[in-house]
């Protein structure tokens, strides 16, 4: 099956992080011309025909526009159709990449038709003991799964296990696949010892593969600790988690994120057995390669730094404790006081001054937290700035206030954010602050 941008489900998503600019516009006129020239040969059943749809189906996707390469794609399928017939295993690659769209818009119902008619497809035309079956299976798997038909989901990896088997052997990379997809669905449905079981056949595998420092045993290793953790075997986790991080930390390096998900692993391991001292060394390792990784304000790093708070808080440790549930107070309310103040500015524009009202002076008590726009007199500090959201908060209910024909409080509020952001930072007086209605 083909590999490449359109490659299994939501995992297009994640990777497609490229910005929208004039340059991608570009490639896409190239790119959808190519795709007319194609039209217009009428020549469907060459390899060149299918390749201009393609290839702007994979530059939609890789932007995250799955419904354009949906149009795109269905479009090659009916022009192939017509070419080879409903039935032929030639057009079966055009209605897997439909399906893997579909699936990456949650169209599930949509992927499930595709991937089952391409399965009749491939029993007819390669036979049901063929590879190529077993490729779609996996899928329709997904599928299944993702439409809670856990059952028929399990009977379709185990026939694709029974493919694999057959046709390579008990020990090959496609057979673990099987295998870790079957286990997390054993998780799923809280079959653990079919999980346990599976999983170990699958890292035995693996290792006999890849050998036993492989950064692809990580997952496996990552299941089976989580799987101790559920089942309350504590003295089988900790090698298991302490393994995952040992192969993460030998390939990726000691500061890659995937080691920080492993630091978390092991720290919840420790919080569950209440060893807090522990669970706080490994979480305030997390936070640590998180900071470095992803910066301080990201949500992965805010749950570090309340899992760090927890572990001292355990400990009895309330000086420590105290100062990170402050930071993490902080962070909270500044995320409310941006949201209050973006709605704000939507209503402005919609005309529904009263409620704006209510949003800005909301965010502004939230952030004032020194008195920079409640009190008389105000200087202008480098050394202690306002919070640069609440010179723009400030910024937008002086707008509001102009709005509404306020002219004497719009200026004030106005000249509050200007002395506040370090424009007039020779000023050191200014009247009042406008008070609130």
């Amino acid at each position: 099956m083909r590999t490449g941008v359109l490659a299994y489900g939501l995992l297009v998503a994640m990777i497609a992080a490229s910005a929208w600019g004039q340059n991608d516009a570009a490639v896409e006129k190239r790119l959808s011309d190519a795709m007319d020239k194609s039209l217009k040969t009428g020549a469907s059943d060459k390899p060149e025909f299918a390749k201009g749809f393609r290839d702007l189906a994979d530059f939609y996707c890789g932007n995250s526009r799955f419904g354009d390469a949906e149009k795109v794609l269905a479009k090659l399928l009916e022009e192939r159709e017509h070419a080879f017939g409903l039935n032929s295993p030639d057009i079966v690659q055009d209605i897997n990449d439909l399906g893997r769209v579909s699936f990456a818009q949650m169209k599930y119902q949509a992927a499930d038709g595709y991937f089952r008619r391409s399965l009749q497809i491939m029993e007819i035309s390669k036979g049901m003991m063929s590879l190529e079956v077993a490729d779609v299976l996996e899928n329709l798997a997904r599928i299944t799964e993702a439409l809670e038909k856990n059952g028929e989901a399990e009977q379709l990896l185990k026939r694709v296990l029974t493919i694999r088997e057959i046709k390579q052997g008990n020990d090959n990379i496609a057979l673990t696949g099987a295998l870790t997809q079957l286990g997390r669905l054993y998780v799923r449905t809280k079959h653990y010892d079919d999980a346990e079981r599976v999983w170990l056949r699958a890292l035995r595998s693996e290792e006999k593969i890849l050998g036993t420092n492989a950064p692809e045993l990580a997952p496996l290793l990552d299941g089976l600790g989580e799987l101790y953790l559920l089942r309350n075997q504590y003295a089988q986790a900790e090698p298991v988690l302490r393994r995952a991080l040992a192969v993460r930390e030998s390939s990726v390096g000691p500061l890659a994120q995937e080691a920080a998900d492993a630091h978390d692993a092991l720290g919840n391991l420790y919080m569950a057995q209440k060893v807090f001292d522990k669970a706080g060394q490994s979480y305030e390792r997390e936070l640590f390669i998180l900071t470095r990784t992803i910066g301080p304000d990201a949500p992965s790093s805010r749950i570090a730094l309340q899992h760090v708070a927890e572990a001292y808080g355990a400990q009895g440790k309330a000086s420590e404790a105290e100062p990170l549930y402050r930071a993490m107070l902080v962070v909270q309310e500044s995320d409310t006081a941006r949201s209050l103040d973006g709605l704000g500015v939507v209503l402005t524009v919609k005309g529904r001054h009263n409620e704006a009202e209510g949003m800005f002076k909301t965010a502004i008590a939230i952030l004032d937290k020194k008195g920079w726009v409640t009190s008389r007199r105000v200087v202008y500090d480098p050394a202690d700035p306002a919070p640069v959201l609440l010179v723009q908060t400030l910024d937008h209910y002086a707008d509001l206030l102009k709005a509404e024909k306020k002219k004497g409080d719009a200026n004030k509020m106005a000249a509050r954010a200007k002395l506040l952001s370090g424009v007039t930072a020779q000023a050191t007086k200014l009247p009042g602050a406008a008070k609130h209605r």
